[in-house]
């Protein structure tokens, strides 16, 4: 676990509930729904779009994190939502510190393959991590509250240091596409209620 002396912590939170003060009584889920520099990676928009209505319906806030890049995106899982309680987020950490800290406050994260799954593990928060075109049984986290979704199809993984990160199916990610929402709410579902972590302060 990354330590965060004093206040800091207090800080950045009472920042964030100033910034987004709808969020503050909630317990909050952060999704990343970007596949940074390798698309193929990303679960589906439209089941991150289910995925987050539904839990605004069942009464958590989301918010969408990303780079500054990954603003159009974030803030158009934000527009679908049409919900004061969820919020866009991308771009809005200042440094990895900064996010890491924020995630001291979520409940849960989910997220495709990549940095945020990997970062989650210096924290407490339980994290729902997407794979597919490569596999976590070499790039799981070394949290112990990670969760993985991975569908072992045949060609999975297909992306490695020795094909360039070449994909045959050419963008169509079925290993992802194969997940269903379903299966996924009912697990984000299932660690938010056994969660006791990252409760509103």
């Amino acid at each position: 676990m990354l330590d965060f002396p004093g206040d800091e912590l207090q800080r950045i939170t009472s920042q964030l509930h100033a910034d987004f003060p709808r969020i503050q009584e909630k317990k909050l889920v952060l999704v990343y729904p970007g596949g940074g520099i390798l698309p193929i990676r990303a679960w589906p928009l439209e089941n991150y779009l289910h995925l987050c209505k539904s839990l605004l319906g069942d009464g958590y806030a989301i918010g969408v994190i990303g780079l500054k890049d990954d603003k159009a995106l974030a803030q158009s899982v934000v527009e679908h939502c049409q919900s004061e309680y969820c919020v866009n987020l991308a771009g809005y950490t200042k440094s990895v510190r900064h996010l890491l800290a924020i995630f001291h406050r979520a409940s849960l994260l989910v997220t495709n393959d990549g940095g945020p799954g990997q970062f989650a593990a210096l924290t407490p928060v339980p994290s729902l991590i997407f794979f597919g075109p490569e596999t976590p049984q070499l790039y799981s986290s070394l949290s112990n509250n990670a969760h993985y979704f991975y569908s072992a199809l045949s060609c999975s993984p297909c992306l490695t240091a020795y094909n360039h990160r070449s994909s045959p199916c050419d963008g169509d990610n079925q290993c992802l596409k194969q997940i269903m929402p379903e299966q996924v709410l009912a697990k984000a579902r299932e660690v938010l209620g056994a969660n006791t972590t990252g409760s509103p302060v």
